[in-house]
């Protein structure tokens, strides 16, 4: 199955790893660095054992960008086979119902609002395009069947692809629904696999669990997407908004108790808080609260959840449904959740309240799935330590194989260096260590020829050095915006791009989509620079996660709080380095980086350079690098 004419020895080393843990129903996770060929490797080994044993391959990444490099993978393995003579094999792409939808403004609904008006539009036979696809019997429709068939014949497609065929007539969804019940190989986001509605996606597709081969890519992503898919929110203004839509709609006793219902929570969390930001509140106080001022919590969420059946019927998302899915949560489990009472700012730069329900544990959607299923396989080039995601996936020691392997790329192709005189540490923050941040900033950016990409742990640490360096700078500077959007992110990476014969500095922040999402080939960067570590804000979500770990695994401040914070440190300075010709420079400015916890997080083969002079080093490996041409 494997698509390419050579296997490089570190990618078969991988591939013989994948090959054991499926013969021994095992898990792999796999610390694999950039360039090594991770998606071709999992697909071809995984594939072809889950078409000889009548597996389903279930291939899962964060991001929808990401599926296309499987699709493309896929489409190169299938020519492949079709030029040798080999099995054939079927294959599907989903993303989110939502974002397959043909009914226009539906991106404005956040996914569990589009859910519900998508139920109350198949229910009342108002969908359309779902008429057109399935007959009242479920079945597809001769238009359905027929559409089905293009998509078939086609495969593999990108999902958007898919739509593009299909959205003008059918429902994309369900069209894609039918094709992966009959796919050995699946793409899909995580949250169709490891989130609380599961289990309807394979009640869906006919697909047993432990048939199920799982890719887990950009694996280090995990723990965190599942805690935030868990986790729920209700804010005064969420409340204010059911208010409002009851009167609208003329639901006088909703009207009521919506009212009754904001000034409870106000109350009780402005009895939690006193004078502080935030504080822990206990399940029963809200609970009792209702019960004794509103109504039964049961009735209260029967009431909201009819009352936002009449309300769906005429708009796409309700405000009242809100409010009953998040006390349906409330009433749940304590173990491994927190409750959170905070201050929060409203529309109209107004203060008010808001309660969380938030998912400590990401074992509690990853556990059950991962102990059934035959195999899964976790990859990332940020893996480490190894043991930490064995323990945050819930994977039994005995059944996890832990590998890391070394990169394929030349190391005299990376430059590592350290800058030791320097912190973002919060205790040591001044306008003189700035300065001396900026300074690095722009000495390492004159060293660097073409572009530079600059991350920072925050905004507002971004714009306090960008402001100094900015006047030294010799080099267009081009800023991330917060909030952007998709449009918005590809223009400035589109212009970052086209000023890299020139040279350009990129300043953004770790974790964000410029750190991990977009890749920088070739000519197109040739130096990063990682200005500190992106630490969580000392909160009571990073202490109740601190906490827990520490009872659950007695490493709370290393899984809670200081590996996240290097692997997205890492991720960013990853973007330089993304193939066997890339050549660039990663500059770490931080003295913490090298500190004993913060070291461990890196890779043991790293080579390096610790000066803080760092642009005489950056000097001599470009000279190095020309002469060598």
């Amino acid at each position: 199955m494997f698509p390419f004419s050579v296997v490089r020895p570190v990618q078969q080393a991988f591939m013989n790893d994948i090959a054991e843990a499926l013969e021994k129903r095992q898990h792999l996770i796999a610390n694999a660095p950039t360039g090594l060929g991770k998606t071709a490797a999992t697909l071809s080994v995984t594939l072809d054992y889950a078409l000889k044993n009548q597996k389903t391959v279930f291939f899962l990444t964060p991001k929808h960008s990401q599926h296309q490099i499987a699709v493309e993978t896929l489409r190169l393995m299938k020519e492949k086979q079709r030029a040798d003579g080999g099995t054939q094999f079927t294959a599907c792409d989903l993303i989110g119902k939502k974002w397959l939808c043909s009914v226009l403004g539906i991106e404005e609904l956040t996914t569990s609002e589009f859910g519900e008006y998508c139920r109350a539009m198949v229910k009342d036979e108002r969908c359309r395009y779902y008429a057109n696809t399935r007959t009242k019997n479920h079945t597809l429709t001769y238009a359905g069947l027929q559409m089905l068939s293009t998509l078939k014949a086609r495969q593999p497609l990108h999902a958007e692809e898919a739509k593009e065929l299909a959205h003008a007539t059918c429902c994309t969804y369900e069209l894609l629904s039918d094709l992966a019940r009959q796919s050995s190989v699946i793409i899909a986001d995580y949250y169709h696999v490891f989130s609380p509605l599961s289990k309807a996606l394979f009640v869906r597709i006919k697909k047993e669990v432990k048939d199920a081969i799982f890719i887990v890519d950009e694996a280090h992503n995990l723990p965190q997407r599942v805690r935030q898919l868990a986790s729920r929110r209700l804010s005064e203004y969420t409340l204010v908004a059911a208010e409002r839509e009851a009167r609208a709609f003329h639901l006088s006793d909703i009207v009521g108790t919506m009212h009754d219902l904001r000034r409870v929570v106000e109350d009780v969390a402005e009895r939690a808080l006193g004078s502080s930001r935030e504080s822990f509140l206990e399940k029963d106080v809200l609970l009792g609260a209702v019960e004794r001022d509103v109504s039964p919590v049961d009735r209260l969420i029967e009431e909201c959840t009819l009352a936002s059946e009449a309300v769906l019927e005429t708009k796409r998302k309700s405000a009242i449904r809100n409010v009953a899915s998040f006390l349906t949560s409330w009433k749940s489990d304590d173990k491994g959740y927190a409750r959170i009472a905070s201050r929060v700012s409203l529309r109209g730069e107004r203060e008010g309240v808001a309660l969380s329900y938030l998912c400590l544990d990401p074992r509690l959607f990853t556990q059950a799935l991962l102990e059934e299923c035959h195999s899964a396989i976790f990859m990332s080039g940020t893996l480490t330590p190894l043991e930490m995601y064995r323990d945050l996936f819930g994977l039994q020691p005995e059944r996890a194989i832990l590998r890391s392997y070394q990169s394929p790329f030349p190391r005299y192709n990376r430059l590592n260096i350290f800058v030791t005189d320097s912190t973002t540490q919060y205790t040591k923050r001044t306008n003189e260590g700035f300065a001396k941040i900026a300074d690095h900033i722009v000495r390492c950016c004159d060293a660097v020829p073409g572009n530079v990409a600059v991350f920072f742990p925050s905004y507002y640490l971004r714009d306090a050095i960008a402001d100094i360096a900015k006047r030294r700078l010799r080099k267009e500077i081009i800023l991330e915006q917060q909030q952007s959007n998709k449009a918005e992110r590809r223009r400035l990476y589109n212009l970052f791009i086209a000023r890299h014969e020139k040279g350009a500095v990129f300043m953004g922040v770790m974790a964000g989509s410029f750190a991990e999402g977009m890749d920088y080939p070739g000519k197109y960067l040739n130096g990063v620079i990682v200005v500190g570590i992106p630490l969580e804000v000392p909160n009571l979500e990073s202490k109740a996660l601190i906490d827990y770990y520490d009872e659950t695994f007695k490493r709370g401040w290393d899984y809670g709080y200081i590996y996240p914070a290097m692997t997205r440190s890492i991720q960013a300075a990853g973007r330089c380095i993304r193939s066997e010709s890339d050549r660039g420079v990663c500059v770490f400015v931080d003295a913490r980086f090298l500190w004993g916890n913060y070291r461990k997080a890196f890779p043991v083969d790293l080579v390096m350079k610790i000066t803080n002079e760092p642009e005489k080093e950056i000097r001599t490996f470009f000279e190095k690098a020309e002469t060598a041409r």
